[in-house]
């Protein structure tokens, strides 16, 4: 795949073998059977189809490359063995590759594979096997750190285990996505910023939804609505319904939980269908030197109107419903003067009676009924 993507290959082998099962084992056996190979390596009309072959220690269901990724494969003419393991490389008089043995196989839960009771093994001819099982880290001069596995282990702050001063990142982590190292380094950014203040950590655990966190407190600190301080009330003997120093209608609940669609109120939206990218099928007769993108970008307009599909589920929008519904005229909103971004309404908890009204016809499950 690197050789391909710097242009340095042109052509492949008439029969390839790709052992593996995820994602990358598929764009390799893609990938060959858009190049082809050339009968004539000196005469570029000679360019014919490569037979590319997948083997899969798992069942096809149970890949882990994703199903839209192997259903275009074999659209494409990539023939897919899944539950088959390798058992041995045949080599020709020269040294090269000219079978994989494979058997039948069963994987345990360690995703170790053996051979079916009773199958025997067989050949499947090639001019050329690709490994692709995974990938692990170079770990010369790290061995401290290694996990015994080519990676190194970190706790949910990005901390490697048993090692206070050290952080990890990215796919010596776990090999994945450029923006799952982003989502890594943001993590381990606060984590570090943390422990270099003080010399420990005080942040304990990860939310759920690991995002940049709106907070109110610097917020109202910004418009200097911040609460008074405490030094010289006695809390005990104050109530909070009408104190300043205490904060109302406010939790971050995204900290310990997701917002189910059950606690949206659903009738408030119209329905609004998803903007689909454009899916480009390819058949097997199609398939050698198309190298066009199988699934097209959406335009800005789509993008835009995806945007106006969310629901802004958790969070507050401003609609003023539950102050319009409350039979009690309990929910009103804040004056303009005390009014700030996550500061919208108010609550007299003299006249609220927690008849549930308000959070039943909250549109984006923002209002939470509890006693406090």
């Amino acid at each position: 795949l690197e050789s391909f993507n710097k242009g340095e290959m042109k052509s492949t082998v008439k029969r390839l073998v790709v052992v593996g099962g995820g994602d990358t084992s598929v764009d390799v056996a893609s990938v060959a059977r858009r190049l082809g190979y050339l009968a004539d390596p000196q005469d570029e009309s000679s360019r014919e189809e490569t037979i590319s072959i997948l083997t899969s220690i798992l069942p096809e269901e149970a890949m882990t490359a994703s199903e839209q990724e192997r259903e275009d494969a074999k659209r494409e003419g990539v023939d897919i063995r899944a539950g088959i393991m390798p058992v041995e490389v045949i080599k020709d008089e020269n040294g090269r590759a000219r079978a994989l043995k494979v058997v039948e196989c069963d994987v345990d839960a360690k995703m170790i594979p053996t051979p079916k009771e009773g199958a025997e093994p067989y050949e499947i001819e090639c001019d050329l096997i690709v490994s692709a099982i995974g990938q692990f880290g170079d770990m010369s001069g790290f061995e401290d750190l290694d996990s015994g596995r080519g990676s190194m282990q970190v706790d949910p702050l990005y901390r490697v285990k048993d090692q206070m001063k050290h952080f990890a990142i990215g796919d010596i982590v776990r090999p994945h996505l450029l923006t799952t190292a982003i989502g890594h380094a943001s993590i381990a950014c606060d984590s570090i910023s943390d422990y270099l203040d003080n010399g420990k950590m005080d942040i304990k655990k990860r939310p759920k939804v690991d995002v940049h966190h709106f907070n109110l407190l610097e917020e109202l600190q910004r418009r200097n609505l911040q609460p008074a301080s405490l030094e010289d009330i006695d809390v005990e003997k104050s109530g909070t319904s009408s104190a300043d120093w205490a904060i109302h209608n406010y939790e971050d609940r995204s900290y310990n939980k997701i917002i189910p669609s059950s606690d949206l109120f659903l009738g408030h939206f119209k329905y609004e269908e998803r903007n689909r990218r454009e899916h480009e099928l390819v058949d097997a007769s199609q398939v050698l030197g198309n190298f066009n993108e199988r699934l097209k970008q959406l335009t800005p307009e789509q993008a835009q109107k995806e945007g106006e599909r969310c629901m802004s589920c958790g969070m507050c929008f401003e609609c003023d419903n539950c102050v319009i519904y409350c039979p009690q005229d309990a929910v009103f909103k804040v004056k303009k003067d005390k009014h700030a971004v996550g500061r919208y309404v108010d609550t007299d908890y003299t006249r609220c009676v927690g008849c549930h009204i308000c959070a039943d016809v909250c549109p984006t499950g923002y209002i939470e009924m509890g006693l406090e």
